[in-house]
């Protein structure tokens, strides 16, 4: 009899995929388990249950109580596939943020080597990436003592020293056959799934930073410029696809850049600031 493989939560980031998922499996291994059933347990009518299984109605709070004890999951199981939900179903950030954050401990905690995690730690504290461009600095030095000054913003020697370790330990840096630390070029790729979330953690750290360089950094060493104006939506489509041009061109300097001493943070940042019809714009 082939046995079947029993589906990982800790491989999921959609709650409703690995419900679908899971429910599968246990009609497979449990003959006796049926949505009907479930549905009659959980006090959830067969209707609403499909509906919420085909992305019709969200899982919510209520409903995840009322099924969760019944889908045969552990404890740390029920808590990850509920940060899920959260995430997926939540409009407050700084929930969704929370969410995310107890994943990763989760995840860190079952030793699970995922590439999604260590972009997460990386994006989500701002002078990783500092730090990590750093490595291309003509005089980079591989001491705390030093990058901590060469920071805009001060943090502790402590939190350099996790950084280092951090690229190194999961391959962000390596050495050259001289002894020199250097870059391992990676593609990081956070636009699709939950980490999306680190991505957008990252843009707000980095326009408080624009924000606080604005007292303490000389006007000649910083570029911040904005204009207000009335749009269309097709002109907005205009204006993205212009600094997306602009933002290639700039790659273009950086390609050919012979001489490599600070570290600049390019940041465009195109944002409504009033809708031609806001509540419907808010629940799309």
């Amino acid at each position: 009899m082939k046995t079947e493989s029993r589906p990982s939560i800790y491989q999921f980031h959609d709650p409703i995929l690995f419900l679908n998922e899971w429910f599968i499996y246990l009609k497979k291994l449990k003959t006796q388990f049926t949505i009907n059933d479930l549905a009659k347990k959980s006090e959830i009518s067969p209707a609403n249950l499909s509906l919420i299984l085909s992305r019709k109605r969200p899982l919510t709070e209520k409903s995840f109580q009322k099924m969760i004890n019944l889908i045969h999951l552990d404890s740390t199981e029920k808590k990850y596939l509920n940060h899920l939900r959260i995430i997926d179903q939540s409009e407050n950030s700084e929930l969704r943020m929370e969410a995310l954050n107890q994943i990763v401990k989760i995840c860190k905690n079952k030793s699970l080597n995922s590439n999604d995690y260590k972009v997460f730690e990386y994006l989500t504290k701002w002078y990783y990436v500092a730090i990590f461009e750093m490595f291309n600095l003509d005089q980079m030095q591989l001491d705390p003592n030093w990058i901590q000054k060469k920071l805009i913003k001060k943090i502790s020697l402590l939190e350099i020293e996790q950084c280092i370790e951090f690229l190194k330990v999961h391959g962000y840096v390596t050495q050259n056959k001289n002894g020199k630390w250097q870059q391992v070029e990676a593609h990081m790729d956070c636009r699709d799934g939950i980490f999306k979330l680190s991505l957008g953690e990252f843009h707000r750290q980095m326009l408080n930073l624009a924000s606080y360089s604005i007292d303490a950094v000389k006007r000649e060493d910083r570029f911040i410029m904005g204009q207000t104006m009335a749009l269309s939506k097709e002109d907005f489509m205009k204006v993205k696809e212009i600094v997306e041009s602009a933002i290639l061109q700039i790659n273009e300097v950086n390609k050919n850049t012979k001489k490599r001493t600070e570290i600049y943070q390019i940041e465009i940042a195109t944002f409504p600031l009033a809708f031609e019809n806001l509540e419907k714009d808010q629940d799309e």
